[in-house]
């Protein structure tokens, strides 16, 4: 159901619940005036019309009372519905292509691109060079295991914050984030590579496989530093209370991995 249905079925109910709301006004007005005229209810029609007459208000006011809560319900579910549509429709639209230039990379996406992308240059040499396709496997399978190294140096370091709770340094994390976009950045030039080169031709499998390694070996050296970091995290968590503890050395590797950062890269 899309968000025109939902929002039309939201205003449909919001009519109604007002009109329920007006319906149940009266209804309690009028079980008011009956219990508040009692003694001259009594004294007018008899004690037997007015139990009568009290009865039927109450009736009145409870039957109401539960019409104005079912469509309550269905207001708030409607408003529900829309509202999860709309966060849905959002996010889709703000879904841009794997390889984007500008913003922020999803390596879940880069990741899956490269298995897509490297299955299928696989499947075409296999035929034709097995050996070949054994060795474009290998480089492909080292890119795709920093990205894997660098979620568990991730995960590593939140458990680490997290099982200290070291809010103070929730920065660091931040700095991981950077080294991911960075891997990510590689990745996608090696994809981008991928796409424009030819499984078939010799020149294209060598550039292919080259970027491969040279694209494992930056993201390599990078990983490196970052193990260092999260040491460094580590240590300086551990010594806390001593007289020698400072975060001099946790901004030393931080400094480090700006700089590869800024100056590494494949293509860079």
């Amino acid at each position: 159901m899309n968000k025109d249905v939902l929002q039309e079925k939201l205003n449909k109910n919001g009519s109604k619940l007002k009109i329920g709301a007006v319906v149940l006004a009266i209804a309690l007005g009028l079980k008011f005036l009956v219990s508040a005229n009692e003694d001259s209810l009594i004294v007018d029609v008899g004690i037997r019309i007015f139990g009568i007459l009290s009865i039927i208000a109450t009736a009145v006011l409870v039957v109401v009372a539960l019409g104005f809560v079912v469509i309550l319900a269905m207001f708030l579910t409607a408003s529900a519905a829309l509202k999860k549509q709309k966060i849905i429709e959002e996010a889709d639209s703000n879904v841009g292509p794997v390889l984007k230039v500008k913003g922020k990379l999803d390596p879940t996406q880069i990741r899956n691109s490269l298995l897509a992308e490297g299955d299928n240059w696989i499947k075409a040499i296999t035929a034709a060079n097995p050996k070949e396709a054994d060795e474009m496997e290998e480089a492909l399978s080292n890119v795709r295991q920093t990205m894997t190294k660098m979620d568990d140096y991730q995960q590593r370091l939140k458990n680490l914050l997290d099982s200290n709770g070291a809010d103070a340094l929730r920065d660091t994390e931040e700095v991981l984030d950077r080294v991911e976009q960075h891997l990510c950045r590689n990745v996608r030039k090696l994809l981008n590579i991928m796409t424009v080169s030819s499984p078939n031709t010799q020149n294209d499998l060598d550039v292919v496989e080259l970027t491969a390694k040279n694209c494992a070996e930056d993201n390599d050296r990078l990983l490196k530093t970052t193990k260092e970091f999260i040491v460094a995290v580590t240590e300086f968590l551990n010594s806390q209370g001593d007289s020698g503890s400072d975060i001099n050395e946790v901004e030393v590797y931080k400094n480090a991995l700006t700089t590869q950062i800024e100056e590494g890269g494949i293509y860079s």
